[in-house]
């Protein structure tokens, strides 16, 4: 993502940087009026009105009434804050993972304008995933993007090890490697995209709307047909030196019976799995297929089925006692645990019960970042992020189609 830390102290990056911290201050915590987002972005009253006459001029920010406090009941009308418009413009939101394959167009409020559900049958074939997803894409833009200009850009999430330049480097969890995801898609859409891998995307996502709101220090566990890691240090996500800081599912662990294997055969939904269908069902299963069955498991743990109940108990129990030596060492404020495995109650409360028992103190919650559709998606939340203060909007390109952008 872009930083301003090292940019020369032009007056021209100065401004860059205000307006960035206006509009991270809306997107995160908006609407606020024009005193609260000066003090909040550091800024005088002066330099936010000069910011903001931009911003309502591209179209991204919009006044609204806001409340009377107490002193003011009854004295004129309330005053007027600043939001940021949620018809200025789109973002693109694709998560890919063995459970979900969704596609989001959303508001500049992250508010679904449309969402597909693809359900694919395998996902053995990347190339044809990602013209699958791709062709969904362009129909939605299509259909419901009238200024080109406002689609901001996109942000896709999938497992695995993602290095800088958006290439998939390895993903046991969808059966692909070495995959430039960004290129390809760069070919089919005509947008910016940002690729990222699956826990460190949720990881971010939680602190910035979810659970871990503000949070500074967080730990944050993907459970699903595999396992991931996401962690927020002093504000900033980890990925290590090549990337791989995610790759949870590859710790090293013992089965029941005392044979070496991994963390991911003995806390995801892989055990899930083989104890409800046998090892044998299990071997015949495409990857798509595991993600369905899950979370049909998943829905039995949720109505109370014992032996669903008592995989996901098993599950849960294994991960919090096998992660809780590493949320010892990095002492997070909060961990949050993620992923489909998230939503089956049986495996939450054997996690959070396992870490108290090995911890006591660090908070284990759920997460509030959801992989499923018909929600407020973490991709495009993320996607706003990105195209809002991450990187510089076209300001003046906006300003010139602002009598086309969207009611």
């Amino acid at each position: 993502m872009a930083d301003d830390a090292g940019r020369p102290r032009t007056h021209r990056n100065i401004g860059r940087h205000n307006r960035r911290a206006v509009l991270r201050e809306l997107v995160l915590r908006g609407p606020l009026s024009r005193t609260a987002l000066a003090e909040a972005a550091g800024l005088s009253l002066p330099t936010l009105s000069r910011i903001a006459h931009r911003l309502l001029a591209a179209g991204l920010v919009r006044e609204v009434q806001g409340e009377r406090d107490g002193a003011r009941a009854g004295r004129g009308r309330p005053p007027l804050r600043l939001d940021i418009d949620p018809g200025g413009g789109q973002v693109l939101g694709i998560s890919i993972s063995p459970s979900f394959q969704t596609v989001v167009l959303a508001d500049l409020k992250n508010r679904a304008i449309a969402e597909s559900d693809l359900k694919f049958e395998t996902l053995d074939d990347p190339g044809a995933i990602i013209g699958r997803l791709a062709d969904e894409s362009r129909r939605l833009i299509a259909a419901h993007v009238r200024e080109r200009r406002r689609l901001l850009g996109g942000f896709l999430m999938l497992p695995g090890w993602v290095d800088g330049e958006g290439n998939l480097r390895n993903s046991y969890h969808l059966g692909w490697n070495g995959i430039p995801v960004r290129a390809r898609f760069a070919d089919l859409l005509d947008i910016p995209m940002r690729i990222e891998g699956l826990a460190a995307a949720l990881a971010l996502a939680e602190v910035r709307f979810g659970t871990a709101r503000e949070r500074n220090d967080v730990l944050l566990l993907v459970s699903g047909m595999g396992l991931g890691a996401g962690l927020i240090a002093n504000g900033r996500p980890v990925k290590g030196r090549r990337f791989q800081a995610s790759m949870l599912g590859a710790m090293a662990a013992v089965d029941e019976d005392g044979r070496a294997t991994t963390l991911e055969r003995r806390a995801s939904g892989f055990l899930v799995l083989r104890r409800l269908h046998g090892a044998d069902a299990l071997a015949g299963m495409s990857r798509a297929g595991m993600g369905r069955a899950l979370m049909d498991a998943v829905r039995r743990d949720r109505g109370g089925e014992p032996a669903a109940s008592a995989a996901m108990a098993e599950a849960g129990r294994a991960l919090g006692h096998a992660v809780a030596p590493l949320a010892r060492l990095v002492s997070p404020e909060i961990s949050v645990l993620s992923g489909p495995l998230s939503a089956a109650p049986s495996y939450v409360a054997a996690t959070g019960a396992a870490f108290r028992e090995e911890l006591g103190g660090i908070e284990v919650a759920t997460s509030d970042v959801t992989l499923a559709t018909g929600g407020a998606s973490p991709a495009c939340g993320l996607a706003l992020c990105e195209y809002l203060f991450e990187r510089d909007p076209d300001l003046a390109g906006l300003a010139r189609s602002a009598g086309a952008a969207p009611a």
